[in-house]
């Protein structure tokens, strides 16, 4: 009955069968959705855009809206660099906003802007921290963490990150890090052997003939070619020959 109420109710030509319609009911609502939280971005963006002009970037009233819009992007795969940045500067010229409750925010911001390398947001907002945002624990974790990513240590790095949620429960944050692995692989090597290349790449979901494709890498065997696709044409010698009648009067003296 409840089936048959919702059926009714969106208007769905139920003739195509009831799990066609359910299907395509639940298609229609999750594309809503997305809808809807791509919109609700793009208009906290624009507030957050206008509210950091001139003087007013430092209005301490608009620091609820910049944490609930930083609480958003967290949720929703979202990324605001200059808003976010704002959070930490209004700490910062305004100390008596900072609370110990408030660290939390300080570590999304963080993580945030970990997610965007191998751009240098992490360093920038990094700079923006008082000594006792720095001595927090849970900081001093994401620093070992940034530390190990710059450092290219990455198989550690997979490890260390399942010690705390921040970072396997943040929407995008493993993906995005991979991107970066991934990038720095074809930056450094031609061909990885696959061994290798998975523990680089840390525990998938995904499969690696995907990622392959993703990243237009070629599989071969046991090794894995992740250079630019211009690197594998080999160089081939031109020689051309030009018989002696034709140089002949270029070479003729006079």
């Amino acid at each position: 009955q409840w089936y048959q109420r919702r059926v009714r109710s969106s208007g769905i030509n139920a003739e195509y069968g009831e799990f066609q319609t359910f299907q395509h009911y639940f298609k229609r609502i999750n594309l809503s959705m997305v809808m809807d939280v791509q919109a609700q971005f793009r208009e906290m963006q624009e507030e957050a855009f206008y509210s950091m002009e001139g003087l007013s970037r430092l209005n301490p009233e608009k620091l609820d809206f910049y944490i609930e819009y930083l609480t958003f992007q967290v949720e929703h795969g979202f990324y605001d660099a200059d808003a976010n940045l704002n959070i930490l500067k209004l700490y910062q010229f305004t100390p008596d906003l900072y609370t110990r409750s408030c660290i939390g925010n300080v570590h999304m911001v963080l993580v945030k802007a970990l997610m965007q390398l191998p751009e240098s947001d992490y360093v920038l907002c990094r700079a923006q921290l008082s000594q006792e945002m720095i001595d927090d624990p849970l900081t001093k974790k994401i620093d070992e963490v940034a530390r190990l990513l710059e450092t290219c240590q990455f198989p550690e790095f997979w490890s260390v990150i399942q010690e705390e949620k921040i970072f396997t429960e943040t929407v995008g944050f493993v993906e995005a890090v991979r991107n970066f692995v991934c990038f720095v692989l074809k930056l450094t090597y031609k061909n990885v052997e696959t061994e290798f290349l998975l523990q680089m790449l840390g525990p998938m979901e995904t499969r690696l003939e995907d990622l392959a494709l993703a990243n237009g890498w070629v599989l071969k065997g046991d090794t894995v070619f992740v250079g630019d696709k211009e690197e594998m044409v080999e160089q081939k010698e031109i020689v051309e020959k030009m018989p002696i009648d034709v140089v002949s009067p270029i070479l003729a003296i006079r």
